[in-house]
């Protein structure tokens, strides 16, 4: 997920070379000229051609000549109008000579000095006041660079940064929540425009949100993420952030996290030979050894796995061992029938889910859920309904079950795979 981003210091600066590259004023006598206004603020005879050298030494990058001409129009300045062009000549000049690296910490001044000029002209104090904003934000005074954005977007300034500027400010103030709103309204726009939102809004906001208590929030952004950009690369990014990352590690149970490794699978971004290791070694702990064996052959057969690895001939014999205890599978379909209790159906469902017949993993969970029992998982036996039923391709009985599943990370878990089975369509590589 992408981090905080600063705002964009180049584009800072083009703003104040362009905003203030040309500059309007009159000389008072032709101020008074009758009806004719004053095109821009005034300035004296005798300052005028140092402005005007001023600003010909900068549009020459010649800053060594403004520099002069413009410590003589501060020094001679006698108005608000005259002590405005100082101001902003010097903020111009400031701004060329930042470059590629320099701190644009260097423009708070002049730009809090035309802020407090009342010759600065009413229309470019919302500019300014963005302006500011940016730099306070760049600063990582993100409540002062909220306020200055909120203000400049109150007196009607206009730019297509300001939406995504005020949300990244308030989500880094500690406002997660407006941040989110302001950036969904934005795709909302973009949406009703006909184009697509770029990602890193998506991501930027999933990652504020995982720093929350807004689970719900969370999960919808992800789905939303998802649709937008339905990349195996994507959705093991979601699932790995979900649950093999971050707090969650520390929370997860070993099946759980075998139900996320079963995700990563029906979206095709199982990744690499470390991941599929894993996963079969795990579902072997877990006691699915016929999951084990799947995903050995499925990782042989797609070349992530080197069948002379002496980790796959290890879990191998593990995996081949464990089946030959569980006996057969009509052995154990009696079992769970005489059982009083759904535990060994259960486990049996497992057994069948983990060699991919879905049709009997079905009967067995269903079987579970009718017998119960107080050491009965009921919310995992509905994920893995859930996960049977939409790999047989019934969505909405997969969907009706992870309804079911409504506490801790198991409901979060179940959510994930409801994303999969609305999911548009099957992840680009």
């Amino acid at each position: 997920m992408i981090t905080r981003k600063t705002a964009s210091r180049a584009a800072l600066v083009a703003a104040f070379v362009v905003g203030t590259s040309s500059i309007a004023f009159v000389m008072p006598a032709e101020a008074k000229k009758k009806e004719e206004a004053p095109a821009g603020p005034k300035v004296s005879a005798e300052l005028r051609p140092t402005i005007i050298a001023a600003q010909t030494a900068l549009t020459a990058k010649d800053y060594a000549a403004a520099e002069t001409s413009i410590v003589a129009i501060e020094a001679g300045a006698k108005t608000d109008d005259e002590r405005y062009f100082a101001q902003v000549l010097r903020l111009q000049l400031e701004a060329n000579k930042l470059g590629a690296n320099g701190s644009d910490a260097s423009l708070a001044g002049p730009i809090d000095a035309l802020l407090a000029n009342p010759g600065t002209p009413k229309t470019e104090i919302a500019r300014f006041t963005y302006m500011r904003a940016n730099i306070s934000y760049n600063a990582k005074q993100y409540s002062v660079a909220l306020a200055g954005y909120q203000k400049a977007k109150d007196m009607g300034y206009q730019t297509p940064n300001l939406g995504l500027q005020l949300a990244r400010a308030k989500i880094l103030s500690g406002d997660a929540a407006g941040g989110a709103a302001d950036i969904e309204a934005i795709v909302a726009a973009d949406k009703a425009a006909g184009k697509k939102s770029d990602e890193d809004l998506y991501k930027y906001t999933i990652t504020a949100l995982q720093k929350t208590t807004d689970v719900a929030a969370t999960q919808r952004w992800t789905r939303d993420w998802l649709y937008a950009y339905p990349t195996q690369k994507n959705w093991h990014t979601a699932i790995f952030v979900f649950g093999f990352q971050g707090a969650n590690q520390k929370l997860i149970t070993k099946r759980e996290r075998v139900d996320l490794f079963r995700l990563l699978r029906a979206t095709g971004s199982l990744a690499g030979e470390s991941e599929y290791l894993e996963y079969a070694d795990l579902a072997v702990e877990v006691g699915v050894a016929t999951e084990s064996q799947t995903v050995i052959k499925e990782g042989k057969a797609g070349g992530k796995l080197n069948p002379t690895n002496a980790n796959v001939t290890r879990i191998s014999a593990d995996a081949a061992s464990q089946v030959a205890k569980e006996g057969s599978a009509a052995a154990q379909e009696k079992s769970a029938a005489a059982s009083s209790t759904g535990l060994s159906a259960a486990g049996t469902g497992d057994f069948y889910l983990g060699n991919n017949n879905y049709a009997k993993a079905i009967e067995m969970y269903k079987l579970a859920l009718t017998k119960g029992g107080d050491k009965l998982n009921v919310d995992e036996v509905n994920t893995h309904l859930g996960i049977a039923y939409l790999e047989s391709g019934d969505k909405a009985s997969a969907k009706a079950a992870f309804a079911l599943v409504k506490t801790g990370l198991r409901a979060q878990i179940a959510q994930l795979w409801t994303t999969w089975a609305d999911a548009p369509g099957a992840p680009t590589a």
